[in-house]
């Protein structure tokens, strides 16, 4: 579980479109609280790799990566100019903020790549990712960690698995119909 949580992570990092989250909520569910904090550090440190891909791209050829960014549900001009915007004035400060307000990290990498910045620059992103982005995933791993395996063992595997795509899919679809997708 913890390989598909780096693929995962690293996936939505660069270009896949469903958080990090529904991999360490279901090893929380199955595993929990420590399986699922592993998880969470797994997926930190693995979406960090993701968006050091999107740093270098980004430093290299910024339109490719905003015209890629641009065909991914969810992302729209004004979020990319937003998180662009927020990055600039906020740093790793408004990535952590954004990291729990709905904002795909990879814009943050996108930004942050195209004001360029040598290997020092690439480095400190990195860390800084794993740093802005571990609060949340740690907190999806703790809540899911405690709650799942006393769900199960209340109601059954079946209901509350039920329960979990039910509940990403009602998340998904909020989500991208008040993003506009």
């Amino acid at each position: 579980m913890l390989a598909l949580i780096a693929i995962w992570a690293l996936a939505e990092g660069i270009v896949f479109f469903i958080v990090a989250d529904v991999p360490i909520m279901a090893l929380g569910i199955r595993g929990g609280v420590h399986k699922a904090m592993a998880g969470a550090f797994v997926a930190a440190v693995f979406a960090a790799l993701g968006g050091a891909v999107i740093w270098l791209w980004a430093g290299t050829n910024p339109k490719e990566v905003i015209e890629l960014m641009l065909a991914i549900p969810g992302i729209d001009a004004e979020l990319l100019e937003s998180a662009h915007g927020e990055w600039v004035e906020g740093g790793v400060i408004a990535m952590a903020a954004g990291s729990f307000a709905g904002v795909p990290y990879k814009l943050y990498a996108l930004a942050a790549g195209s004001l360029g910045g040598g290997f020092a620059s690439l480095t400190l992103f990195v860390f800084a990712s794993i740093i802005a982005r571990l609060p949340r995933f740690l907190l999806v791993a703790l809540v899911s960690g405690w709650a799942g395996p006393r769900l199960v063992a209340r109601f059954g595997a079946r209901p509350v698995w039920a329960a979990f795509v039910l509940a990403w899919a009602g998340f998904y679809a909020v989500y991208w119909s008040v993003m506009g997708f």
